[in-house]
């Protein structure tokens, strides 16, 4: 195989001429710090804790770039076979001792749908990390990334440049080898790494289920094992990112079902993303996001294409966002992501196959999709749970004005009245709801981990619910 063979083959080929150094400290503080409290889309973004530790490096290199569908095969571009030099930034999240280091690490490139790079899947699934010793780190991968990065602290990414997004696939492969090569010189230091994983939510999970469909199969480690162990793209709709989309902010987005890519992906989608919606952007501009249900695809257990699809009834792509109506949705889609996260890792690492789920039901199916719904009008099938199957609310997962609140989630709480009708009084409900997230629990797609905050939400939002005024403040089935 010759060099351009060799790009071709693998856009991960020239990780040897990669090179990490520490920034200069500038300001001191990275963007996108998990050191400082913050919440983002309704979430809070979990603080690394006392036996963890937060560094950052610039990651330097020269990165081939492709053209081609997402399902392949890539063509190496003109410019890709001489190769493009780049300087991006990267956040390390891991225990400071080795003995408290489980071996595994997750790669998320940066979401930059609102501009700035944002650890998306971090805040969801970053408390579930931090509990079992596992590693993070964060990548930027997108050109729109860089002025930002600049203006958050001119000092410390003074250097940082990424002339095109079509370098991403370079840089999420070069950056698993040099993670998992163990090597005393790169990112996770002295921290033997046994299995990475790439995941990504919103756009970047877009990002990840390209890398994995387009990259995934070619992409080795010089043993030929694969880089990655597995793959969670996770909140992305239908959406596939083109291999070349220059430095568009929102690209012209591919949209496929997952293929088979040699080890186990655990897709997640929410109740948002299965559907897809219509956006008006302007009197002659209409924006489709595609839904996930277009897509769709069957679970697979074969070795060579280990998949598992939920889809979370009831869940929003986005829990809040200050300018949209409906005050937002206390429906805890992020639980639901930790505990899918974990049947990856189970998958991958000890052979264990995640539980299969039933997809949401649609009461119409096309591009954008509805999900046929009950008598309180929350969604049929998908992944249960007691949010809705004993419902305190109707969990609806459009928002309005804008566009952008077409992501985000809204309750209406069901009345006072039926809810005494059907289920008693306040403590008969919470026995009910404990004895069915129990069962949620042991199918698999929720942690007991997160029981006790389940639960203590559950006591604040029945005690609301139960004494909501019924005329003013609450609606029936």
């Amino acid at each position: 195989m010759n060099v351009s063979d060799a790009y071709l083959a693998d856009p991960s080929a020239r990780w040897r001429e990669a090179r990490l150094r520490r920034p200069p400290d500038g300001g001191g503080v990275p963007q996108s710090t998990a050191r400082q409290p913050r919440r983002a889309e309704g979430e809070t973004v979990p603080i690394i804790t006392q036996g963890y530790t937060e560094r950052e490096y610039l990651l330097s290199g020269c990165a081939s770039t492709y053209s081609g569908p997402v399902t392949g095969p890539a063509v190496l571009t003109p410019a890709g076979h001489a190769g493009l030099l780049y300087v991006t930034r990267i956040l390390v999240r891991s225990p400071k001792e080795p003995e408290q280091f489980s071996g595994r690490v997750v790669i998320e490139p940066f979401n930059v749908s609102t501009g700035a790079d944002h650890d998306a899947l971090w805040a969801r699934i970053g408390a579930r990390l931090l509990a079992h010793g596992d590693a993070w780190i964060g990548v930027t991968a997108r050109a729109a990334a860089v002025n930002p990065l600049k203006r958050h602290d001119p000092e410390r990414y003074a250097d940082v440049s990424i002339p095109v997004n079509d370098i991403e696939w370079a840089i999420l492969g070069t950056l698993g080898k040099l993670t998992k090569q163990h090597s005393r010189h790169g990112p996770l230091g002295p921290l033997a790494v046994r299995h990475a994983y790439l995941g990504g939510y919103s756009q970047s999970g877009a990002d990840v289920s390209t890398f994995a469909l387009a990259f995934g199969a070619v992409t080795r480690m010089p043993d030929g094992s694969p880089v990655f162990n597995g793959y969670f793209p996770a909140g992305h709709a239908a959406s596939f990112t083109p291999l070349a989309s220059r430095d568009s902010l929102v690209p012209a987005f591919e949209h496929v079902p997952m293929g088979a890519v040699g080890v186990p992906v655990v897709q997640v989608e929410t109740q948002t993303d299965v559907e897809g919606f219509v956006a008006e952007l302007g009197p002659d501009l209409v924006y489709t996001n595609v839904g996930g249900a277009y897509v769709r695809r069957e679970d697979g257990d074969a070795p060579d294409d280990r998949y598992r699809l939920y889809e979370i009834a009831g869940s929003p792509h986005v829990a809040e966002f200050d300018s949209c109506e409906g005050g937002g949705s206390s429906f805890p889609t992020a639980a639901f992501l930790r505990a899918a996260l974990r049947h990856l890792f189970f998958w991958a690492e000890a052979g264990i196959p995640p539980p299969m789920s039933e997809r949401i039901v649609l009461r119409t199916a096309d591009v954008v999709s509805e999900a046929d719904v009950d008598a309180v009008g929350n969604a049929i099938g998908g992944v249960r749970s007691p949010f809705v199957d004993l419902a305190l609310a109707r969990y609806e997962v459009h928002a309005a004005p804008g566009p952008f609140c077409k992501l985000v989630g809204r309750e209406t709480p069901l009345a006072a009245s039926y809810l005494a009708a059907r289920y008693g009084d306040v403590a008969t409900y919470l026995s009910l709801f404990a004895e069915r997230l129990d069962e949620t629990i042991r199918a698999g797609f929720l942690l007991d981990d997160d029981r006790a905050a389940i639960v203590a939400a559950a006591e604040a939002q029945a005690e609301s619910a139960f004494a909501v005024d019924v005329e003013e403040k609450s609606t029936g089935p």
